[in-house]
């Protein structure tokens, strides 16, 4: 899967896209080399973060069709568990049920790239503004990119985020149950020019615990893999987990589904797509060992994602001892 890399090194981005022009390779072949091309050709200067709990387990792909619902994820012996919170409107409390889609991973990615520097995250100053920094054009109606943004916001702070670890041999679990923000992110929910906030705090408990266990991320690998929410969610967990393997690990379709194919009915499909989503995520991973087979993949110890000098460092989780770490 790093054939785009190893060529690029052997032929150089010019001859490579001389040779998918000649064969009028489709639009997305050539964006894959350009984007592999300028993440190999240069040192990143600015570096995105993650928390690792939403790297080992991710949100929902789609909107869930029960608001109400809890949304648990486990990875190993980590589990993620979502609870929605309720709001007043229009004189009714409604559940504003968990963060869904891409759009809510990049809010998590921007709050947490600002947040790993200062508890104060700067939004800017206006609500366009700042959906624009996200990656994403501005556009409105019912079915825009403003009022998408303010639902992922308000359902970003007003749920509960439950890290959890079991730890076997002591026969006890490490768990953490925070709010991201403290009040203010739910009021991005207001219509067209209501109150927008130019700066939002993270709770104290969730600002050092993310300072704890922030995974650098290349800003232009999420560009470029913002519209896939399978993407950005196979890139970061190959973020984490690649540079902390000591050895190969195998894992079949079957146990990677259960950790991302929260949009898929079987495993055929969840398989058939995570095929095609890896090659954008492995040409913007330089330096990725991942093999794709039959049953499964096989991830190999791997350099970093992000080749920087200004690299937050932060501490691991506790390791996984299933295949599904």
């Amino acid at each position: 899967m790093a054939e785009i890399h190893e060529q690029l090194m052997l032929r150089g981005f010019a001859a490579m896209l001389r040779e998918a022009s000649s064969r009028n390779a489709p639009r997305s072949d050539i964006r894959r080399i350009e984007a592999a091309h300028e993440i190999m050709s240069s040192l990143e200067d600015e570096i995105s973060y993650l928390h690792s709990g939403f790297c080992l387990a991710g949100l929902p792909h789609q909107k869930p069709e029960n608001d109400e619902a809890r949304w648990l994820r486990s990875n190993g012996r980590f589990h993620l568990i979502i609870t929605p919170g309720a709001i007043m409107s229009e004189g009714v409390m409604r559940t504003v049920g968990v963060p869904y889609g891409a759009k809510a991973r990049l809010i998590l990615v921007y709050l947490m790239s600002e947040g790993v520097k200062s508890r104060n995250v700067s939004l800017g100053k206006s609500m366009t503004a700042w959906i624009r920094s996200l990656g994403i054009s501005v556009t409105g109606g019912p079915r825009g990119s403003i009022r998408a943004i303010r639902e992922q916001a308000l359902r970003i702070s007003r749920c509960s985020f439950t890290f959890q670890w079991d730890d076997l041999e002591a026969q006890e679990s490490i768990i953490h149950d925070q709010h991201l923000v403290e009040g203010g992110l739910h009021l991005w929910a207001a219509e067209e020019g209501g109150f927008f906030p130019k700066a939002i705090t993270l709770t104290p408990q969730f600002y050092d615990h993310l300072r704890n266990h922030a995974v650098p991320l290349d800003p232009r690998a999420i560009a470029y893999l913002k519209a896939s929410p399978l993407c950005l969610d196979l890139y970061v967990w190959l973020a984490h987990r690649l540079p902390r393997l000591n050895r190969p690990i195998q894992l079949p379709w079957a146990v990677l589904a259960q950790q991302f194919g929260s949009a898929y009915r079987t495993t055929a499909a969840f398989a058939y797509r995570t095929k095609a989503a890896l090659a954008d995520v492995l040409a913007v991973y330089d330096g990725s060992k991942v093999e794709v087979g039959a049953k499964g993949l096989t991830i190999y110890p791997s350099p970093p994602a992000v080749r920087s000098t200004k690299m937050f460092v932060s501490k691991a989780l506790p390791e996984t001892r299933t295949a599904s770490s």
